[in-house]
């Protein structure tokens, strides 16, 4: 989310003038505390850590109209109601993976059986470095697997008595981590991707 972001950049720029690459300039360190206020506030208003990892893949409207309402449920702080559609999003976002990366699957194909095919190809691909990582992922199938009977009888997917709200934001939680990991596999980036003038722009 805009908090975590927040809190990287204000990381860096702390660590950048520690070692004496960038100069603080005068009422910067009075900025720097302020900023982290900021922060601390940003990152309070949101139960889920990882929210904006919840995008579309894809350029399908409907996909982003799912991601939307997702979002708008749990800026209302409702995501017990937003299981159902966090599920289809889920689907659609690794159905859309496996479609990158030419893995086969069909309509019927489960989302956790989606997953381990996509895990399959990180691990076929030498994608991911360590043993961990990849038991995490694995541990991940089983997770999606149980997503599953969450999404039929405790979510507005049918008429269900739905889930409580503390384990419901430990799903979301859960689900928006892999999410944003599976991006930064899919889409790697660097501080070195950024062109030094937009560092220069930066209000601190």
């Amino acid at each position: 989310n805009i908090g975590k972001l927040l809190e990287k950049m204000l990381e860096l720029w702390l660590s950048l003038t520690q070692t004496g690459e960038l100069e603080a300039k005068d009422g910067d360190t009075a900025n720097y505390e302020e900023c982290l206020k900021i922060v601390a506030k940003l990152k309070a208003d949101s139960p889920i850590d990882d929210l904006a990892a919840i995008q579309p893949n894809s350029e399908d409207a409907t996909f982003a109209k799912l991601a939307a309402q997702i979002k708008e449920s749990i800026e209302k702080n409702e995501p017990e109601n937003a299981l159902d559609r966090l599920h289809t999003f889920t689907i659609k976002y690794v159905r859309k993976l496996c479609d990158n990366n030419e893995i086969t699957y069909d309509k019927e194909t489960p989302l956790h059986s989606l997953f381990g095919g996509y895990v399959k190809h990180l691990n076929a691909e030498g994608l991911i470095e360590s043993k961990m990582t990849e038991r995490i992922l694995k541990s991940s199938i089983s997770v999606l697997e149980a997503f599953n009977h969450v999404r039929n009888n405790q979510s507005f997917a049918h008429d269900n008595t739905i889930l409580n709200y503390n384990e419901s934001i430990l799903i979301f939680n859960n689900i928006s981590n892999v999410v944003r990991f599976l991006e930064s596999i899919e889409k790697p980036t660097s501080i070195d991707d950024y062109p030094v003038d937009e560092w220069d722009n930066l209000p601190f």
